[in-house]
């Protein structure tokens, strides 16, 4: 797979960097969400419905509804990508993904057609990249009132997955033991 470099500051919004630097620069991106997506699959296929849909704490998400929140971020993300390396300048808006959680209704999917729509996503997602130019990586777009490059959004998803990947073991899985 194509080696995405790293995206500078000024390609995204600071907000994002904490997922950027979650990132292993050494290790192409796409391998990266490749690999992070069998982690995924093979930690929700351990766990059983209690655990999938029980929050750690009164108004979080389940872990349910926090896959469906990185299926939904990929997606926008996606998107914003593919707008960018196509040359579209339309500022893209902010999104809530509060709102997106509360109406996915994630915890009444079946948890095997919620993964098979996870790894449609990340299989799509990689394809995608894969495709582009080194050019189109550099294209800048606006996104959230921030320059946002499509090479920044393959290492946000992959940094905010790496993120939740942490949350759902510090948080989730800490409250079975």
């Amino acid at each position: 797979m194509k080696k995405i470099s790293k995206p500078t500051p000024n390609e995204h919004a600071v907000y994002y960097e904490k997922y950027v630097d979650k990132v292993e620069n050494t290790i192409s991106v796409l391998n990266q969400l490749k690999e992070n997506g069998k982690q995924v699959v093979n930690l929700y296929k351990s766990l059983d419905d209690v655990q999938l849909t029980t929050p750690y704490d009164v108004g979080k998400w389940s872990l349910k509804d926090l896959l469906m929140h990185m299926i939904d971020c990929e997606r926008v993300f996606i998107y914003r990508a593919m707008r960018f390396a196509r040359k579209d300048r339309t500022p893209m808006p902010f999104f809530d993904e509060d709102e997106f959680a509360k109406n996915a209704k994630a915890d009444l999917i079946p948890t095997n057609r919620l993964l098979k729509e996870y790894q449609a996503t990340r299989n799509l997602s990689i394809q995608f990249f894969n495709n582009l130019t080194t050019a189109q990586y550099k294209q800048i777009g606006i996104a959230s009132n921030s320059n946002m490059s499509v090479r920044a959004c393959a290492w946000i998803i992959c940094g905010h997955e790496l993120h939740h990947l942490s949350v759902i073991k510090e948080r989730y899985l800490k409250m079975a033991e």
